[in-house]
């Protein structure tokens, strides 16, 4: 009696061939493909890619990198063309340029969003409007104004301060007023984009958001580092700051109250108190000038030279941790899909 014959053995090249060419059809390609050895098929862990998708080095480095030629040659071309731009609008709106740029790159490169979709660019930015948006901007413009209250009133007291008025018009005081709010409108939005936008935001996904909150903010120290008068208190204090903001961040889920508290921190320190910002002194309404001790009173960085600011900024950064200040501030609860989450990765 003949035994049946079981079905014959198949090519197993030939199928590990067919396995192959299903995946390359079905996975969509990288962008930037061909700079790899593939798009991260499979969840993949290898020297790009960790579980399938980009390592945040390369995320974070790739958007420095087009951030910082963008705006080299940016600012060339920029300068080449208004030859008579004003730096205090014209370095911001460089900055800027080069932030958008960078998040759009990555956003397509990377991340592999259609520029057409600006709803996830918006998203990875932190400025998708939302229904608290305008609140949270203002909300950071009115806690800002009692921190520099509080300040100039400690810098009278301990800093040795003498405040005097410009004795200016009505109308030259609105000029003043108006000119500073815009510039500081530019830079709060092109430092927060630049420093706590896209970057932030990878960092806190795929790291943690202490990673993020230390990275961003050395990398918002540094941006500093040269300005006129700067010291070791006031190179701390500028990270404090980025802290500050940093956390901002984190507790809204978006942007909009660190912009709203950078742009107010800069105009009322500046513009209307009288005081230097960051080494930069600001045409004024008032004229605020230290007489204490630098160590105190910031000397000529102004305030932010001083402790009395570490003071401030500590104190501000654990408000905002506290129940009823982050129920003013964030999101309403039907809003929490607009919030960010840090995601643990499994």
């Amino acid at each position: 009696m003949e035994e049946s014959k079981g079905p014959e053995p198949q090519d197993l090249s030939t199928e590990r061939d067919s396995i192959a060419e299903v995946e390359r059809d079905t996975v969509p390609a990288s962008p930037i493909a061909p700079l790899t050895r593939s798009a991260g098929i499979g969840g993949e862990t290898n020297f790009w890619y960790l579980h399938g998708e980009f390592r945040v080095f390369w995320k974070v480095s790739a958007y420095g990198t087009v951030a910082f030629f963008a705006m080299i040659f940016g600012g060339i071309a920029f300068f080449g063309i208004f030859r008579e731009a004003d730096w205090r609008f014209a370095t911001p709106i460089i900055t800027l340029s080069a932030a958008l740029a960078a998040t759009l790159f990555c956003a397509w490169a990377i991340e592999r969003i259609p520029l057409r979709e600006t709803g996830p660019i918006l998203d990875f930015i932190g400025l998708r409007p939302h229904p608290r948006a305008l609140r949270q901007l203002l909300l950071g413009l009115g806690i800002t104004l009692l921190l520099q209250g509080i300040l100039l009133v400690l810098e009278l007291l301990f800093g040795g301060a003498r405040m005097l008025s410009g004795h200016v018009t009505i109308a030259h005081t609105l000029s003043l007023l108006l000119y500073g709010f815009a510039s500081f409108i530019l830079v709060g939005f092109a430092e927060e984009i630049l420093v706590r936008g896209y970057a932030f935001r990878v960092l806190q996904k795929q790291g943690s958001a202490a990673l993020a909150l230390l990275l961003t903010s050395g990398l918002f120290s540094l941006m500093h580092a040269l300005n006129p008068g700067i010291g070791w208190i006031g190179f701390a204090n500028i990270f404090l700051a980025g802290i500050w903001l940093g956390v901002a961040r984190i507790v809204t889920g978006s942007l909009w109250l660190s912009v709203g508290m950078h742009i107010g921190w800069n105009f009322f320190l500046g513009p209307v108190f009288g005081f230097p910002v960051s080494g930069i002194i600001e045409r004024s309404v008032f004229v605020t000038t230290p007489r204490g001790a630098e160590w105190i009173s910031g000397g000529a960085f102004g305030p932010e030279g001083g402790i009395l600011v570490t003071l401030l900024l500590l104190a501000a950064t654990a408000a905002l941790h506290h129940p009823r200040v982050r129920a003013l501030v964030a999101p309403l609860p039907d809003e929490t899909m607009l919030q960010e989450t840090i995601e643990v990765r499994e």
